[in-house]
């Protein structure tokens, strides 16, 4: 609290309980606040999602900052612009329909509106998002209008294709029921809920999609060859085991975002042992990334 405090002196009157609408100038990107002995107390500034509005607070770090701006950011420009429900949903196929509302990790507005904010991110990213200063976001906002409604119904087509068969690969999961599958149907399991779960559109991002897309496509072609294929499955799924525990151990010790972003390579590892059919986007092997993971640790 008494950090909170000096962090909040540095900028009186700077933290705002709730923004309607842009109605800042320009929002610093760091304040500081000179006290006893010389210490100098920096806060930096940053739009937050409270869940009922926006709202501006000094945070702690620059990382903090980072992760607040682009949430804040998203939902100042949401609740600016008409929502695209009923233009996106007015394009679904029946067969869609019925795919998205089997969506087993919330209910039906939940993943619509997981499948907007990556459609919002991914406008605001591509026009210098995001805001800092009161003629960013009026150009931000003007994308975001013009650009929302199609870029939301693109997103929602691609994770109708990636449920359609990640339901697939559920299906036949259900039906491994020979021990000798046991530890193929675990890791099948465990790399199916960290691609499809709660919130999983927007952590992956609208760009991404279409990879994860591949990834289950690949986890369906692993289960058609398993079972003339178990000692080979087992051998490749004892690298990717060993490739991920060191990715953990080196976010344990020097987190960053480029090395967080390891675990798309590490599914590229996936697929180009278990359906080199679908092809990666470059050469992948358990070596090269265990040496990306050096490289980005050190």
């Amino acid at each position: 609290p008494r950090m909170r405090a000096a962090i909040a002196a540095a900028a009186p009157g700077l933290e705002r309980d709730r923004l309607a609408g842009w109605d800042l100038d320009t929002l610093p990107r760091v304040v500081e606040q000179r006290g006893g002995g010389g210490r100098v107390v920096r806060g930096f500034p940053a739009l937050v999602d409270e869940g009922d509005g926006v709202a501006v607070r000094l945070l702690e770090t620059e990382a903090e900052q980072a992760g607040a701006m682009s949430a804040g950011t998203r939902r100042l420009l949401l609740e600016a612009v008409p929502s695209p429900v009923r233009y996106v949903l007015g394009r679904q196929t029946n067969q869609a329909k019925l795919t998205l509302s089997r969506y087993r990790h919330g209910s039906a507005g939940e993943l619509f509106a997981d499948c907007l904010a990556a459609a919002a991110d991914d406008l605001i990213a591509a026009n210098g998002g995001p805001a800092w200063d009161e003629p960013g976001f009026a150009r931000l906002l003007a994308a975001v209008r013009a650009g929302l409604a199609d870029a939301t119904l693109d997103v929602v087509a691609e994770v109708e294709r990636v449920l359609a068969v990640a339901g697939e690969v559920e299906g036949r999961l259900a039906e491994l029921a020979n021990p000798a599958f046991a530890a193929a149907r675990e890791d099948l399991r465990a790399q199916l809920d960290g691609l499809v779960h709660p919130g999983w559109v927007t952590a992956t991002g609208r760009r991404r999609l279409a990879d994860v897309l591949r990834y289950v496509r690949a986890m369906v072609v692993r289960l058609d060859r398993l079972p003339a294929d178990l000692a080979r499955d087992a051998e490749r799924m004892e690298s990717v085991a060993f490739v991920t525990e060191a990715w953990r151990r080196a976010m344990d010790r020097s987190p960053s975002p480029a090395l967080a972003e390891v675990r798309w390579t590490i599914e590229e590892l996936r697929v180009s042992y278990f359906a080199q059919v679908l092809g990666t986007p470059q050469p992948v092997s358990e070596k090269r990334v265990l040496r990306t993971i050096d490289r980005l640790a050190a």
